[in-house]
């Protein structure tokens, strides 16, 4: 008697390994321009044996992400660093530099943040939406300013109260809201201002509320790149070394594209009729001393 045993081909092909990352802007350009690049080094660099599923802001909102990695409900965040000094103190501090991402590499507040963040079971990347130094956040206005002394008085929203000590060192009133609610508060006049990275006025969709920008950037990459270590301490040496290289990449390619995007973001917002301003020389320098000096206080 002959016995027919019918068996279904083996696959050798692995699935790829799927790894999570959550954004703290939505996934529309300019400011997803630096999670894809990161995310499409880590996918050629494995052959496309390792992807990454990108979520936005509105899957975990901005200030849990930290949380959320710690957690391991998501494996990677691009966290802004403001929301991170509660897990590191000092974690901030990554805006204030006067260094670019890959200068503070090699230096110790890499390994500073890595051993610290290692303590809270989260392994650090490195820096992400990088940039070269003190480039990153503006002003944007609901009125022409021309001094300032003009700025005195303002209400300015501030993500989490970031750049709290600057506003108050200007003498504004710092109102600290969601990225999300920007529009609606400066639609109804809640806010007089508000600050954030140079493309976010495109990234919320701001340009209609918004009649002027002060051409004064101040801050450095306020943006880390975290990862859960159970999740990384999980994978091949291998793999690891891919997220790592893929992440020096984009630290590397990331400071050109932010100045590229910068200057498309400009044309487009003054096409639209946001006028783009700046302050006397005297006004621009205390300006910028004003932030440095009472940031890093």
């Amino acid at each position: 008697m002959f016995i027919y045993i019918f068996m279904k081909p083996v696959d050798n092909k692995e699935k790829p390994l799927e790894l999570s990352l959550v954004n703290v802007v939505p996934d529309i350009p300019p400011g997803s321009n630096w999670a894809h690049p990161f995310i499409s080094h880590i996918e050629k660099m494995s052959n496309g044996t390792m992807k990454v599923r990108l979520m936005g802001p509105e899957a975990i909102p901005s200030a849990d992400a930290p949380a959320a990695v710690k957690r391991g409900t998501v494996d990677i965040a691009s966290a802004l660093s403001p929301f991170c000094d509660a897990l590191v103190p000092g974690a901030s501090t990554i805006g204030r530099a006067e260094y670019s991402p890959m200068e503070l590499r090699n230096g110790p507040s890499f390994k500073y943040f890595q051993e610290q963040f290692a303590g809270q079971g989260i392994y650090y990347l490195g820096a992400s939406l990088s940039s070269l130094p003190q480039v990153q956040t503006v002003f944007y206005l609901r009125k022409e300013i021309e001094s300032l002394k003009d700025l005195e008085g303002l209400k300015i929203a501030s993500m989490g109260g970031s750049n709290r000590m600057f506003l108050e060192k200007l003498k504004t009133v710092c109102v600290p809201i969601d990225f999300p609610d920007y529009f609606t508060s400066m639609e109804r006049g809640t806010v007089d201002g508000y600050n954030i990275g140079i493309p976010g006025i495109q990234d919320f969709s701001l340009t209609p509320v918004t009649k002027v920008m002060l051409d004064e950037p101040f801050s450095s990459c306020g943006g880390m790149m975290i990862m859960n270590m159970k999740k990384y301490n999980s994978l091949t040496p291998e793999q690891q070394d891919i997220l790592n290289r893929a992440m020096i990449q984009t630290e590397i390619e990331g400071a050109g594209m932010f100045t590229e995007v910068v200057e498309n973001v400009k044309k487009d917002i003054s096409a639209a009729g946001v006028k783009i301003i700046r302050l006397s020389p005297a006004d621009s320098k205390k300006f910028y001393l004003d932030y440095r000096n009472s940031m890093w206080e």
